[in-house]
């Protein structure tokens, strides 16, 4: 009759523990940065180079659908928000001071008023 016992065992398990963890954090992190780096597609194509002034005559949607939208999306205090051109596409961003105290850029589309991005930072 042999015996067989594994004296290292509780570290032997942390160890697999610890590595699970890392391969998770790390998965992760690459998953956003190749996400980051991704353009956003909008439903109204900017081509030309408008003046802002202009943009709110392309928006399909106002500002306050886009406003209510957004906080939809990401609840809190607005700090601000605005029409731009990114990416080739008109959209709305808001940036959002959350309850948990951090703030959040949230991407609306100025087409169909549909969440194109929430950027936690």
């Amino acid at each position: 009759m042999s015996t067989y016992s594994i004296p290292h065992q509780p570290r032997f398990l942390f160890f697999v523990a610890s590595l699970a963890a890392l391969m998770l954090v790390t998965s992760r992190a690459s998953a956003e940065k190749a996400d980051a780096g991704k353009p956003v597609a909008g439903t109204i194509q900017v081509t030309d180079s408008p003046r802002r002034v202009d943009l709110p005559a392309r928006a399909k949607i106002s500002f306050e659908r886009a406003l209510t939208a957004a906080l939809a999306a990401a609840p809190g205090h607005v700090i601000k928000g605005e029409l731009e051109v990114e990416d080739g596409c008109l959209m709305y961003s808001f940036e959002v001071v959350t309850p948990q105290h951090t703030v959040v850029e949230v991407e609306i589309d100025a087409g169909n008023g549909a969440v194109l991005d929430i950027d936690r930072d």
